[in-house]
């Protein structure tokens, strides 16, 4: 429903109700008392949204942090602490806040993957019940998914993870990304050729943004290595940002990973 419409229906709602609440104090010889609770309604009003602006604003930082995390090897334990509890509150708020347990699902299995942990970060985010998210947030987790079963070795499980990824979303970059991931699983089949080749056609349908053109790089990165070309694959690598470079060297594919720490070396 349009937010505008549900802040018009409570601003009609709350205006009938003062008004029935104004006639009934009158009709006692109480219409005096209208001003002190108006006042008050109105300071209650102002401390929630207060008191809302403050949650949002601590939500964001707390977000920021446990991102960071993910590469902040002294920070990690403490954020995936802290996301595990968020994610079990929220949880027993039941469904209505799936997309929220759903990007918090996320942030957790990310932490763990970069903990070491990938079979448990795969476990987390087998809870999630994609088929009730909307397409582009069910491929948010689908991708996350087998990337934690990628990073675990189990490539059965990631080829059956993105096999069952139905209709493609809206969301052309999320959709790309799925698509890298097919190529690693048929690099890890053995098909490393294929891999080389399509990457740069996948990056292609997304010109413009150039997330996509570093992964297709990784992508690139992985074949070569699986065809006994590691130089090369360092060299591909090593054209990403320090950034890049270190947060592959912690999450992903082992055979990714291998790479990116070759290449912070070389």
């Amino acid at each position: 429903m349009n937010p505008w419409l549900i802040r018009i229906g409570r601003f009609v709602a709350v205006a009938f109700a003062a008004l029935v609440l104004y006639y009934a104090l009158d009709s006692w010889g109480y219409a005096w008392l209208m001003v002190p609770l108006a006042s008050l309604g109105f300071l209650a009003y102002v401390g929630e949204m207060l008191r809302m602006r403050w949650v949002r604003q601590k939500r964001v930082r707390d977000w920021d942090r446990w991102e960071a995390a993910v590469v902040d090897d002294p920070a990690r334990e403490g954020a995936i602490a802290e996301v595990r509890e968020a994610l079990q509150k929220s949880q027993r708020l039941g469904p209505r806040l799936r997309l929220e347990q759903a990007h918090l699902s996320v942030i957790l299995a990310e932490l763990l993957d970069a903990a070491g942990r990938p079979q448990e970060a795969s476990r987390v985010l087998t809870r999630v019940k994609i088929d009730e998210l909307a397409p582009g947030q069910g491929s948010v987790v689908r991708h996350a998914k087998a990337v934690a079963y990628l990073s675990a070795g189990d490539v059965d499980n990631a080829d059956l993870t993105l096999r069952v990824r139905g209709s493609r979303s809206d969301e052309a970059d999320v959709e790309a990304r799925l698509d890298f991931l097919e190529l690693m699983v048929a690099i890890e089949r053995g098909e490393a050729e294929k891999a080389l080749e399509g990457a740069d056609v996948i990056a292609k349908k997304v010109p413009k943004d150039e997330s996509i053109a570093e992964e297709a790089r990784v992508v690139e990165a992985a074949a070569l290595e699986a065809l006994g070309k590691h130089d090369e694959a360092v060299a591909k690598m090593k054209a990403l940002s320090k950034e890049t470079i270190s947060a592959l060297a912690r999450l992903g594919p082992p055979r990714v990973r291998g790479i990116a720490k070759d290449a912070q070396t070389a």
